[in-house]
């Protein structure tokens, strides 16, 4: 019995020790983040007081908006804007919401607005992307957003529900926790102490950065005849069945939080949609919303945008169909700037 004894209570003050050294690391050294984020991250915190506007998303908005362009329009509205493209490939929520952090920490003096793409919170991962892309940004704030969405997707269900839902979510919650505890046990945490592969994950920054080292990217060439037929189909059975929905609860508490830091540091947020095949429009359940929603999923509104010519894919847009979206989002960025 004393043996047992000995051997729990040796046990527990490793296990003491393993988190009291893993939550010394985690508030000492730097997150190992992937090399296309912080390629971005690091050229944003050097020149961090040059920009006022910065617009943060997916693929939908790092090849669709250019800043170039963005500026030029709000010009000849009467705002004067700088601005830097911080898209990044599939950054879903609530990945999204870290990197948001990661911006504001830098503490960047003028900052005046945030242009925010919305999205549902994910609870999946693209395999693609590789393990270290979803480890980075699992800290407890991010995996709970998760691990909620996993249990209450839609929101409103009673306590039977979410309880049930412990057996069908059990892959999702298993994995997000998984993560957060690589997150924590800072896997790769002195990665960026080794000159090499420093240089390495910013050798990334000139591609990342696109040509005018803007955060914006060239897109590719308009969809095949065939996929177009398709894209057409889908679009008209979207656009004959119009639907709404409303956020649920974990996606819209962190948008109102991410809101709300906006706004701590002074500078106001701006939400938006971009032209998705998708026309479900999206609205909060709680009234007021925590940001302006601009949303260009719409084609009646903005049938230019869903020109086959213009399009790649169901998400994303050519060349030409980029500068037109920069053009109708930056004229109602200005008309929500104009306004008090």
């Amino acid at each position: 019995m004393k043996q047992l004894a000995r051997n729990f209570l040796c046990a527990a003050l490793a296990l003491a020790a393993f988190l009291a050294a893993a939550a010394l690391i985690h508030a000492w050294l730097p997150p190992a983040i992937p090399k296309g984020v912080a390629a971005k991250l690091e050229f944003f915190t050097q020149h961090k007081d040059e920009f006022d506007t910065v617009i943060i998303g997916t693929s939908r908005l790092y090849y669709s908006i250019s800043p170039e362009l963005f500026d030029r329009t709000t010009r000849e509205e009467g705002i004067s804007t700088r601005t830097f493209n911080f898209g990044i490939d599939a950054m879903h929520p609530p990945e999204n919401f870290y990197v948001l952090e990661q911006i504001l920490k830098t503490k960047p003096r003028n900052l005046k607005w945030v242009v925010l793409e919305m999205g549902d919170i994910q609870t999946k991962w693209d395999a693609i992307l590789g393990t270290q892309r979803a480890v980075y940004w699992h800290d407890w704030p991010r995996t709970v957003s998760t691990l909620k969405k996993a249990l209450n997707p839609r929101g409103g269900a009673p306590w039977y529900i979410r309880a049930s839902r412990l057996w069908l979510a059990r892959r999702d919650l298993a994995s997000n926790l998984t993560l957060f505890g690589k997150q924590f046990a800072n896997a790769g945490r002195a990665a960026d102490f080794f000159p090499d592969a420093a240089r390495e994950r910013m050798s990334e920054a000139a591609s990342e950065l696109g040509p005018h080292g803007d955060g914006y990217r060239l897109a590719g060439d308009p969809m095949t005849p065939e996929r177009a037929a398709i894209f057409q189909k889908k679009l008209a059975q979207e656009v004959a069945e119009p639907r709404q929905k409303i956020l649920d609860p974990a996606t819209e508490s962190a948008y109102r939080q991410a809101a709300a830091k906006i706004r701590q540091i002074g500078a106001t947020p701006l939400f938006v949609v971009t032209p998705v095949t998708s026309q479900i429009a999206v609205r909060f359940a709680q009234t007021p919303p925590p940001a302006p929603l601009l949303s260009f999923n719409d084609f009646k509104k903005y049938p230019e945008l869903y020109d086959t010519k213009v399009r790649i894919d169901d998400g994303h847009l050519t060349n030409e169909g980029a500068r037109e979206f920069t053009r109708l989002l930056a004229h109602e960025f200005a008309r929500h700037a104009r306004q008090p």
